[in-house]
């Protein structure tokens, strides 16, 4: 009876643990300048979509803060124009952080 109660607690932390995501929500004040929030989707998507705000993903994925220099290039870019400072860039067609859709460059 023990074994499954901490099976259970354990189940219960890890659950906690990776659902954080939604729960903190990561000020936009941690990004600073040299700080971006990019996904880490993996290979099954390979989005490459960075953003200097927290939000989502185009693949509906959280953002996670990084230190690692912003991508010169990518093949979609925030819509939004001077009406925002997102700066999302994505290699997949998909809404920026601002939920609007990002245009080609």
């Amino acid at each position: 009876m023990l074994k499954k109660c901490y099976q259970y607690i354990i189940i219960v932390t890890m659950f906690v643990f990776f659902s954080t995501g939604d729960f903190l929500h990561i000020q936009d004040a941690t990004a600073g300048k040299n700080k971006i929030f990019v996904c880490y989707c993996g290979k099954w998507c390979e989005c490459n979509f960075e953003a200097h705000k927290f939000g989502k993903c185009v693949c509906g994925d959280n953002l996670f803060p990084s230190d690692r220099r912003p991508a010169e290039t990518l093949k979609y870019q925030c819509g939004c124009e001077s009406e925002c400072v997102c700066d999302s860039k994505s290699d997949k067609e998909g809404n920026c952080v601002c939920d609007k859709p990002m245009k080609e460059t």
